[in-house]
């Protein structure tokens, strides 16, 4: 299912930032990964075994996604979307108020401070879509959908 709306998005020539946490487990990077239309670039999020912290990442590290197809191996990145730098991180923006997460004190270091541009992310799952210039664009709040880049440029317009 998720494969068929990834290629209902994602044509062979276009670009994907994918904000981590792309499978659990790496026999699903294996077999999913390759299917998946597009240069994919991964920011690692905490369940991916490329990512530092990840308990396996001595066994295989980002050898695996590479031969899946995916590129650039970051924790962050900026990118200019409608005009506006955007952060791209698999984490939410650091906040004084609580976590919607609870995961906060666990990954503190690996959050960025808001400082008034917008954020691309996902780790929270279902948490919400947009709050406080964050969008969270991991697949479990768009339907199992990739989100593109118009409904970003068109998110940012309206905010």
């Amino acid at each position: 299912m998720a494969d068929r709306r990834w290629k209902s998005v994602v044509g062979d020539d276009d670009t994907v930032y994918y904000l981590g946490d792309f499978a659990l487990a790496n026999r699903a990077v294996e077999v999913f990964g390759p299917r998946l239309n597009g240069q994919k670039y991964l920011i690692m999020g905490n369940h991916d075994t490329c990512h530092p912290r990840h308990k396996k990442r001595a066994l295989l590290g980002r050898e695996i996604y590479e031969a899946a197809g995916f590129q650039m191996f970051e924790l962050a990145r900026t990118l200019e979307i409608g005009g506006q730098q955007v952060l791209l991180n698999h984490m939410p923006y650091l906040s004084e108020e609580p976590s919607p997460d609870g995961y906060q004190p666990k990954f503190k270091e690996l959050r960025s401070k808001a400082e008034g541009r917008w954020l691309l992310h996902g780790h929270i799952h279902e948490k919400w879509k947009i709050k406080n210039r964050m969008v969270n664009v991991g697949v479990d709040v768009w339907d199992f959908y990739p989100v593109p880049m118009t409904e970003i440029e068109k998110i940012l317009l309206q905010s």
